[in-house]
């Protein structure tokens, strides 16, 4: 009886992977550095391996079959259990170490220790480039598929297959100008702050419907007034620097010398019962053993640990 692992082809397992990450051919011939008629060809030569169609064209690109979708977690793991299998096996050098690693991020509060990451990762991997974005509502399954690699979020409870570690403890403030009405007073009442209208910077993964941003800022004691949402930092700090408006942010936007010389905050606790959260960096399970992703972690928590010691410093 021949052994069914001779008809397997590594290299069509890994088309298998970006099939299922792209779900259109053209990108994932891209991604594989081949033309979209081998990547064709690829993709015959697995429907025949595995006797089933796999994909099913629609207006929405490449739509798995119901087996190609039970294939998915075995293969993921198959190819990353060989991956660091392979890079174990080699001396990490980080210097001459060429990669790209992407990062989600949570930008009023991340912002705090990026810098000192990025400056770490200048000097010591000049080879790794570093693309940084907004977190968005899909970033756990980016992180799953292998299109993110890092996540840096406010949230308490993970899915068991990431791996997380703390960075730093974070909490809502209210912010406005230097010069602004109510920056003389000490104890702001909910009465007082009723008065201004609110912005607030906001992410898609928590606050995607008017309904759901009604709810967060009832929790916030605003139950209306709040004209301006967005998701642009740059533009909520401008707005706020020209107006009587108020924001709802993260304490750790105060790090920011920009933000220092411009603004004030007051503390909520008096007013609201407000839960202090913490800020994680996340990752996959199956990153954790890779020497490149343990060295980035390494050095992201150490950076967002000196922020901090700074921060409390002064």
């Amino acid at each position: 009886m021949q052994d069914p692992l001779s008809r397997v082809d590594l290299n069509l397992l890994v088309a298998y992977q970006v099939l299922m990450q792209e779900k259109n051919v053209t990108r994932a011939a891209e991604r594989l550095f081949v033309t979209q008629p081998a990547m064709s060809k690829t993709l015959n030569r697995l429907r025949i391996l595995l006797e089933d169609e796999l994909f099913v064209r629609s207006s929405h690109g490449l739509t798995p079959t119901p087996k190609t979708l039970e294939l998915e977690k075995p293969v993921n793991h198959i190819l990353n259990q060989l991956t660091e299998l392979m890079v174990t096996s080699q001396e990490f050098d980080p210097a001459n170490t060429a990669a790209t690693i992407s990062l989600a991020t949570l930008g009023t509060s991340a912002s705090v220790g990026m810098p000192i990451f990025i400056d770490k990762v200048r000097q010591q991997a000049p080879k790794v480039m570093l693309i940084s974005q907004n977190i968005d509502d899909k970033w756990e399954d980016r992180l799953r598929s292998g299109n993110l690699d890092f996540a840096i979020v406010a949230k308490n409870k993970f899915s068991p297959d990431f791996v997380t570690h703390k960075l730093m403890n974070i909490k809502p403030v209210l912010y406005m100008r230097k010069d602004h009405p109510l920056a003389s007073v000490e104890h702001i009442t909910l009465e007082q702050r009723r008065k201004y209208q609110h912005m607030a910077v906001y992410f898609p993964n928590f606050e995607t419907t008017r309904e759901e941003v009604q709810k967060l800022f009832a929790s916030f004691g605003i139950l209306s007034n709040v004209p301006f949402l967005t998701t642009n930092l740059m533009v909520c700090l401008e707005t706020l620097r020209k107006t009587d408006m108020l924001m709802i942010a993260s304490d750790r936007l105060m790090d920011s010398s920009i933000v220092a010389e411009n603004f004030t905050y007051k503390p909520l606790e008096d007013i609201i019962n407000l839960k202090i959260d913490a800020l994680s960096l996340v990752q996959h399970v199956r990153t954790k053993n890779s020497p490149l992703h343990k060295y980035l972690t390494s050095l992201i928590v150490e950076s967002f640990n000196e922020a901090d010691s700074i921060s409390t410093v002064t």
